[in-house]
């Protein structure tokens, strides 16, 4: 046997023992993982489709969330997760995972607090009233949201005038129906805790609502919108104390914590009056709270 055959089958033999080799370094190198599958509750999720990241490596977690992964490279160090109603998510293998459930994009919202308001154009003073609101939220982002609401609310002012013997006080008591309409920035401040700014224009329509006027004991009452009243200034005689209609911005401040939210809101409304030069502006402050379903 010459030299160059010994050669040759020494080049082989090494060939096939690093091809051996290879083969089984390529059946080793895999493993099998198993886990459990809980939401943020530490209850477990049924059904979810557990996915080797990079691989078609899958399997569904069964009536106790656990789930097993058979021959799995080990090389492989991503886990994807899916469930219906949750959100998609990547897990490192052999890490707890918790899922958490997808935003709503649609929420109820309804809303109360305590009003007050007062008018500034003409000095008036702060009088108390109420606002009562239900709207609906739609989420554009996790931390973004848009929501029209519909609130009947109860605002005004009081003016008074004591001098030379004439002690006057007009309170003004209207009853409106607004529709705000917000855009809701939320910022993070702890774990479920959020601090919620809302801004936006607001149309308000009045429903009702009287002045009364009290001069040195005697009271007369006026309604607010009825066009019913001598005007110096318009050719038909006739206006309302207030237009029915006006318009302004709304905005507020506020703590979230899971669904509800404790704040302040206010409202900056323009009042057109028939029967005046200047027209009437309406500052009103809501300390109340919201609360959001589904």
């Amino acid at each position: 046997m010459n030299t160059k055959t010994i050669m040759k089958r020494l080049i082989m033999t090494c060939l096939m023992g690093w091809l051996s080799l290879a083969a089984l370094m390529a059946q080793v190198a895999t493993h099998d993982i198993k886990g459990v599958v809980t939401d943020k509750k530490q209850f477990p999720v049924v059904g979810a489709l557990v996915t080797v990241q990079g691989t078609d490596i899958s399997t569904v977690t069964d009536i106790d969330g656990k789930f097993l992964l058979r021959e799995v490279p080990v090389t492989a160090k991503l886990l994807l997760v899916e469930s219906i109603g949750m959100e998609t998510e990547e897990w490192e293998i052999n890490t707890p995972i918790q899922v958490t459930p997808k935003n709503k994009k649609l929420s109820l919202v309804i809303s109360a607090g305590a009003v007050m308001s007062r008018y500034t154009a003409q000095g008036g003073s702060f009088r108390m009233g109420y606002e009562a609101g239900l709207g609906l939220e739609v989420r554009m982002s996790k931390r973004v949201a848009f929501r029209p609401m519909l609130q009947l609310t109860n605002r005004g002012t009081v003016y008074k005038y004591n001098k030379a013997g004439l002690d006057y006080k007009e309170t003004w008591n209207p009853t409106m129906l607004d529709l705000p309409l917000y855009f809701v920035s939320r910022f993070k401040l702890a774990y479920k805790t959020n601090l919620v700014f809302s801004y936006g224009p607001v149309v308000s329509c009045g429903i009702g609502g009287k002045v009364t006027a009290e001069t040195n004991g005697e009271k007369a009452e006026y309604e607010i919108f009825s066009k019913k009243y001598d005007s110096y200034y318009y050719s038909d005689g006739k206006h309302s104390l207030l237009h029915r209609i006006n318009y302004g911005l709304a905005y507020g401040l506020g703590v979230e914590y899971k669904k509800l939210t404790v704040g302040v809101w206010g409202k900056n409304m323009a009042l057109p009056i028939d029967d005046y030069d200047d027209a009437e502006h309406n500052w009103a402050l809501t300390f109340g709270v919201a609360y959001r379903f589904f």
